[in-house]
């Protein structure tokens, strides 16, 4: 089976957002109740880290994703428009966006199992 040049763009984010959310409930088990969902430095420089419910912290970078994929993937059909935007360039940003939310995950999931 091949798959169409312009298949696999579709799939490729398709899975990103699949690993995205998937890898959360995988790991449901090992994770603390109250997981570490934020950290901020302030102007002084000090550093604070934000805890929250393990749902929040399973749920928010996956429905991040699951959204930009839903608002991403449909805006490729005004592509095919006559646009100045190359389809490419667009395959491009929605996959380094949607990999940022999945790399986010990973960080978040790598940091609460320690």
């Amino acid at each position: 089976m091949t798959v169409s040049r312009r298949a696999l763009p579709e799939l490729t984010s398709l899975g990103l957002v699949l690993a995205t959310a998937v890898s959360g409930f995988l790991l449901a088990p090992s994770l603390p109740e109250t997981m570490i969902v934020g950290w901020h430095i302030g102007v002084d420089g000090e550093l604070s880290i934000t805890r929250g419910p393990r749902l929040l912290g399973l749920t928010v970078l996956p429905a991040l994703s699951v959204t930009a994929y839903l608002c991403l993937r449909p805006a490729r059909l005004l592509l095919d428009l006559e646009t100045a935007v190359r389809p490419r360039y667009y395959e491009t940003l929605v996959h380094l966006v949607l990999g940022a939310l999945a790399f986010g995950q990973a960080w978040l999931l790598t940091v609460n199992l320690q």
